[in-house]
């Protein structure tokens, strides 16, 4: 800093210079309040050299000193790379070749595809009653003998034979007579049987020495002597046989029954002679066949009941022909309404339903307490099973159950009613698969529209930058084994002023690839640059969010074979690369802060050098306004408006750097009476207008090696009050 006094002594004048050294650039404000002491200190030095006791200080002219100060503050190379780290270090970065890049990724979906195949719930229901159910045919024999005849007949028939017992003698005719009641040996199997169908046949053999005749025998009930049933032969001769039936229908019968011979009658041997033995017999033998029970207390034996498979088809919705579905999870539960009062066991198997190569089969109890119906569920875990859908080969969606159901006999009566039945209900549900294969259908996939903050340009990077070769990549990942076709026209931008901006070029259908193993993913990318699409007038809008949406559709081409696992999905992401690559114009930004009215109290006048020489190939033009505490203005740095302060180097047609512009100086004066104004200053607003080069008529490059060397000094004249404290 050099200072100039005059001093008068004697009667010459001389200019005395003093230089004052500062070590390092000072801001303004604190420039002049740090210098105020030490001017006065060496004004006031370079005074005492030179006056004599003989002047009085008090009678200086204390008004009228201006020194004028010089200071460099800055000189400095900067480098756009490191002036990048400052402000981004998550979207900007530069290439191998130092050429930088605007670089974006986001997620815009992921559509679980295991979500289109859904299995129904499957029933099997199958039931029986004991229609059909018999006991075992009746088959017992017995014999009346004469003596226990005779011994109910009429006298004098009854006297005679009976004398003539042992010998040969004429036997006597017998008028029609009851014959007496006997009873049947215990039939066994059922202590009683109501019959809806059956026959009753007894065969009687006639070992009397005498044809009887008219012979009329009932059946009845020992208990309460009810008729069964009333068998008729006109004629049996002595050693001979006759067998007649009745029927069973609507018969009840107990396994206590007896014989009444309710009448017969003789035509005797008279004159002949025969042997007369009371113990000769009539020898009957009782039988029955086709028996249908009604009802019954009976021994139910032990037997098979049903042995049945059923076959059923599961009904997709979507057309989908399911050969092989690995279950994750799913039961089969039954409900098992069982009115035979015995015990029983039923056997389920799903021949086709295997885990380590074993078919399902599993064993259900079925226990009764011999009085009334049983009610029986539960339910078995399918998770691991494989259900083989074509049924070995043969079949599609195919489901094959076999029910066997045994009674197993405890050996006593129970109650029989042909209305009881069993009713079984086997339901397959709450499947879920981890793998399927098969035809899946042509099925309609819909991602909904749906929208994502664009929170890269909401930071303003790029505004109203006319990009030379943006591109973004949609990366379609599908680890589905379905061929899908899909439409992407949903996918646009809303831009700053709030306009939609559709993307044009987008292939339509858009063929999404498929993996064609388990455990593989296509990735389909789809290109959208300058050539196929309107990508720059769609970043050109500054867009804030991107709207998306996918309709598509499995299996465009028809029937083929697919796979799909529970993890199975389509993920959409986007990445954007933007070479720095373009130009810029029109855009001003503008920033306000408080301005220090304090640094220019002492201030008369001061001028801002710069020196700029720069490889950027981008132009600032700056002017600042100085604002009263109303914000009104009060002056302007440059009178006739913007100014070039920073210039552009020089490019060729290609964008790339030719040469470093040439060195560009600018003053920023402060002359008296703006230095007046800025003393009631509140507000400073730095405005500045960057342009590439020749005002954004020439796209360029912008790479991370780029320096601009910016020098930057000050050089002001001060008031100084010698009287001032």
């Amino acid at each position: 800093i050099s200072i100039f006094s005059r001093c008068n002594k004697g009667n010459k004048r001389s200019n005395l210079l003093y230089f004052v050294a500062v070590r390092e650039p000072v801001p303004t404000k604190k420039l002049f309040v740090m210098t105020r002491p030490l001017l006065l200190a060496t004004i006031l030095f370079s005074m005492s050299s030179c006056l004599k006791d003989k002047y009085d200080l008090q009678n200086l002219d204390t008004s009228g000193y201006h020194p004028g100060l010089a200071a460099p503050l800055i000189n400095t190379n900067l480098v756009l790379g490191e002036l990048i780290k400052k402000v981004d270090t998550t979207y900007i970065s530069p290439d191998n070749n130092n050429l930088l890049h605007l670089t974006y990724a986001s997620t815009l979906f992921s559509y679980n595809v295991a979500d289109l195949i859904t299995i129904p719930a499957q029933s099997i229901s199958q039931s029986f009653s004991l229609s059909n159910f018999s006991i075992p045919n009746i088959n017992t024999s017995t014999s009346i003998t004469l003596g226990s005849v005779v011994a109910n007949m009429n006298n004098p028939e009854r006297t005679t034979i009976q004398s003539a017992n042992g010998n040969t003698a004429p036997f006597p005719a017998v008028p029609a007579q009851n014959g007496g009641s006997f009873n049947v040996p215990a039939l066994s199997g059922f202590n009683s049987a109501t019959f809806y169908q059956g026959t009753l046949t007894m065969a009687v053999t006639n070992n009397w020495p005498v044809q009887i005749t008219n012979v009329q025998i009932e059946i009845r009930n020992q208990g309460n002597n009810s008729l069964i049933g009333t068998f008729n032969y006109p004629s049996i001769p002595a050693s001979g046989t006759s067998s007649k039936n009745i029927n069973l229908a609507g018969v009840t019968m107990s396994s206590a029954i007896k014989m009444v011979i309710a009448s017969f009658s003789s035509p005797g041997t008279l004159p002949a002679s025969v042997p007369i033995d009371l113990n000769d017999d009539l020898a009957i033998d009782i039988s029955t066949a086709n028996i249908g029970l009604l009802t019954a207390s009976a021994v139910f034996p032990s037997q098979q009941v049903l042995n049945q498979t059923i076959e059923n088809s599961i009904a997709m919705s979507n057309g989908e022909q399911l050969n092989t579905i690995i279950l994750k999870q799913g039961n089969i539960s039954y409900d098992i309404d069982y009115d035979i009062r015995e015990n029983a066991q039923v056997l389920l198997t799903l021949p086709y339903l295997t885990k380590n190569g074993t078919p399902f089969s599993k064993l259900i109890n079925l226990a009764s307490n011999h009085v009334s119906a049983t009610n029986v569920t539960g339910s078995f875990d399918l998770s691991g099973y494989t259900f083989d859908l074509t049924g070995g080969g043969a079949h599609t969606n195919y489901i094959a159950a076999t029910i066997v159901a045994d009674v197993v006999s405890s050996g006593n009566p129970i109650p029989i009613d042909t209305a009881d039945a069993v009713a079984a209900d086997i339901t397959i549900d709450n499947l879920a698969f981890s793998y399927a294969d098969g035809y899946l259908g042509n099925q309609p996939i819909t991602v909904p529209t749906d929208s994502l903050d664009f929170s890269l340009f909401n930071k303003n990077v790029g505004i109203n930058v006319s990009l030379a070769d943006p591109q973004i990549t949609l990366k379609f990942k599908n680890s589905v084994g379905i061929p899908i076709n899909g439409d992407l026209s949903a996918l646009s931008v809303i831009g700053e002023n709030g306009n939609t901006v559709p993307f044009t070029g987008i292939a339509n259908p858009l063929v999404i690839n498929s993996p064609g193993t388990l455990g593989q993913t296509a990735t389909t990318s789809i290109v959208i640059n300058k050539n196929t699409s309107n990508i720059t007038a769609v970043l050109t809008s500054n867009p804030k969010t991107i709207i998306y949406g996918l309709t598509a559709a499995t299996n465009p081409n028809g029937f083929g074979v697919n796979f799909i696992t529970d993890s199975s999905s389509i993920d959409v992401s986007m990445e954007m690369d933007v070479p720095f690559y373009g130009s810029l114009s029109g855009l001003t930004i503008k920033d306000t802060v408080s301005f220090p009215a304090e640094a220019f109290k002492n201030v008369y006048t001061a001028t801002l050098r710069s020196i700029i020489t720069s490889e950027f190939p981008i132009e600032a033009s700056v002017q600042m306004y100085f604002l009263d505490g109303s914000y009104a203005m009060i002056d302007s740095i440059f009178p006739s408006g913007y100014e070039q302060v920073v210039p552009s180097s020089i490019i060729d047609v290609n964008g790339e750097l030719v040469s470093a512009s040439a060195p560009k100086t600018t003053d920023m004066t402060v002359d008296a009476a703006m230095a007046e104004k800025l003393k009631i200053a509140k507000y400073i607003v730095v405005a500045t207008n960057l342009a590439t080069a020749n005002n954004g008529a020439q796209a360029a490059k912008f790479y991370s090696t780029y320096k601009m060397n910016v020098k930057l000094g000050i050089l002001a004249k001060v008031n100084i009050d010698i009287k001032e404290n």
